[in-house]
C-alpha cells in the first residue's frame, strides 16, 4: 500500500522552504511536484509523436495507405498542438513556482531566470543548427523574457496581455502584408547538406518569428496564473472543478475542431475576409486548449488513485528529464533518417512506429538514469550554465531513487 507521505509529495514538493536563508538552488528530487513531472512526461511523448509524424518530412499524401490516413487524422485531432500547449503552460507555471520559492526566501528570481533563459537559448541554437531546425527551445526562451516583466502584474493585466499575444501573430502577418515588404519564401533545400539546410531553415524561422512565436504568450501567462493560485498544492480539493474542466475541455476541443473543419469547407474555393483569420486562430486555440485541459485534468484525477500513481510514476522521470528527452528525440531520429534516407518519406504509420520505438528507449532510460543521478545530462548542463558553476551530478542524499523507493520500499 502506498503511504500518505507519497500522496503529499505527489502535489506539494516544489514550494519547500526548509531554509529561508538559503540562496536559490536547483530543485531537489524530494522537493518536486510529481503530478507536474508526470504531466510534463506525458506531454513529451506527445511532442515525440508529433515530431516523428510531421517534422521529419512527410511522404506525399497520395502515397498514404488507409492505415496512414486513419493515423494521420487521429493524431491531428488528438495530438497536434495539444502537447505543445501543455508544455507551454507548464513553462509559465514553472516560472511562477520559481518566483514563489524565491519570494519565500526573500530573494529576487529575475537575475537567475534571465541566466536560465540565456542558457536555454544557447542550447536551443546548437540543437536547431545541428539537429532539429524546428526547435522550440529558442522560441520558448525568447518569449519567456516577458514573464519577469509581468511578475507583478494583476490577473486582469495577464488576461489582457494573453489576448494580445493570442492574436499578435495574425496582426503581425497582416501588417507585414500591408507594408509592402515581401514575406520570406519557404526555403527550397533540395540537394543541400543537413547542416546547410538547417541553417537556411533557421534563418527563415527566425526572420518570420513575429508571426509565430507570440502564440506562446497566452499559454505562458495562463501557467503563471495557475502558479499564483497554487492549484497543484492541493488538487484533490478541486475534484468538482477538475471534472468540470475535463468535460468542458472535451466539448470545447471537439467544437473547435468542428469549427475549423467548417471554415475549411466554407472557404475552400474563395479568399476569406480578414476577420476570418482571427476566427480561425480563436477556433484553433479553443481546440488545442480544450483537449490539453481534458488530458491534464484526466491525469490529475487519475493520480488521486494509488494504483494510477504507481502506473504513471515512470512518466515522471521523463518529465524530470524533459530537456534531455527532447534533445534525445533528435539525436536518435535524425541520424536514423539520414542513414536510411527517410527524410520526406515518413508516412504516418512509419512515424508512429518510430515514435513508439524512441519512447521505449526514453521511458526506461530516464528511470534508470535517475536512480543514479540527480539530473538528466541536459538538465545538468542547463543548471550549470545558469548557476555559473558545475552542479554536483551525484549526491549521496539523492542516489537512492525516489521512484525505486516508492515502488519497492513500500511493499515491505
Amino acid at each position: 500500500m502506498v503511504n500518505s507521505q507519497i500522496r503529499i509529495k505527489m502535489f506539494d514538493g516544489d514550494l519547500s522552504i526548509a531554509d529561508k536563508r538559503t540562496a536559490l538552488r536547483p530543485v531537489q528530487p524530494d522537493e518536486r511536484i510529481l503530478a507536474l513531472d508526470i504531466l510534463r512526461g506525458f506531454a513529451m511523448l506527445g511532442v515525440l509523436l508529433a515530431y516523428a509524424l510531421w517534422s521529419l518530412g512527410s511522404a506525399p499524401g497520395r502515397t498514404y495507405s488507409q492505415a496512414d490516413r486513419i493515423v494521420n487524422w487521429v493524431a491531428t485531432v488528438l495530438i497536434d498542438t495539444k502537447a505543445y500547449t501543455t508544455l507551454a503552460i507548464l513553462f509559465g507555471l514553472g516560472f511562477s513556482i520559481q518566483l514563489a520559492r524565491a519570494s519565500d526566501r526573500g530573494l529576487s528570481v529575475v537575475p537567475f531566470y534571465l541566466r536560465r533563459l540565456l542558457a536555454l537559448i544557447a542550447i536551443g541554437l546548437v540543437h536547431a543548427l545541428l539537429l532539429r531546425n524546428g526547435d522550440i527551445l529558442v522560441p520558448y526562451a525568447t518569449i519567456g523574457f516577458i514573464l519577469p516583466l509581468l511578475r507583478k502584474a494583476s490577473n486582469r493585466a495577464l488576461l489582457v496581455c494573453g489576448l494580445i499575444g493570442l492574436f499578435l501573430p495574425d496582426i503581425a502577418y497582416i501588417v507585414w502584408g500591408m507594408s509592402g515588404i515581401p514575406f520570406p519564401r519557404r526555403p527550397n533545400t533540395e540537394g543541400m547538406s543537413h547542416i546547410s539546410s538547417n541553417l537556411v531553415w533557421v534563418r527563415y524561422w527566425y526572420s518570420t518569428a513575429i508571426t509565430l512565436w507570440p502564440a506562446s504568450i497566452p499559454m505562458f501567462l495562463f501557467g503563471m496564473y495557475l502558479g499564483r493560485r497554487r492549484f497543484f498544492e492541493n488538487p484533490h480539493e478541486h475534484r468538482r472543478l477538475l471534472w468540470g474542466v475535463l468535460i468542458g475541455g472535451l466539448i470545447l476541443g471537439v467544437a473547435g475542431d468542428a469549427g475549423i473543419e467548417f471554415m475549411i469547407r466554407a472557404w475552400a474555393k474563395s479568399r476569406p475576409p480578414v476577420w476570418m483569420f482571427f476566427l480561425a486562430t480563436l477556433l484553433k486555440n479553443v481546440h488545442a486548449w480544450g483537449f490539453a485541459a481534458f488530458y491534464s485534468s484526466s491525469l490529475i484525477l487519475l493520480l488521486q488513485r494509488q494504483s494510477w500513481q504507481r502506473f504513471l510514476a515512470p512518466l515522471s522521470a521523463v518529465g524530470r528529464m524533459a530537456l534531455t528527452n527532447y534533445l534525445l528525440q533528435s539525436i536518435l531520429l535524425v541520424p536514423l533518417c539520414m542513414a536510411f534516407n527517410l527524410f520526406d518519406r515518413v508516412t504516418p504509420v512509419m512515424g508512429l512506429l518510430l515514435a513508439i520505438a524512441v519512447a521505449m528507449i526514453q521511458v526506461p532510460l530516464s528511470n534508470w538514469w535517475l536512480t543514479r543521478f540527480r539530473f538528466g545530462p541536459a538538465e545538468w548542463l542547463w543548471r550549470s550554465m545558469t548557476y555559473g558553476q558545475a552542479q554536483k551530478m551525484r549526491d549521496e542524499r539523492y542516489v537512492s531513487n525516489q521512484f525505486a523507493t516508492r515502488i519497492v520500499g513500500e511493499r515491505v
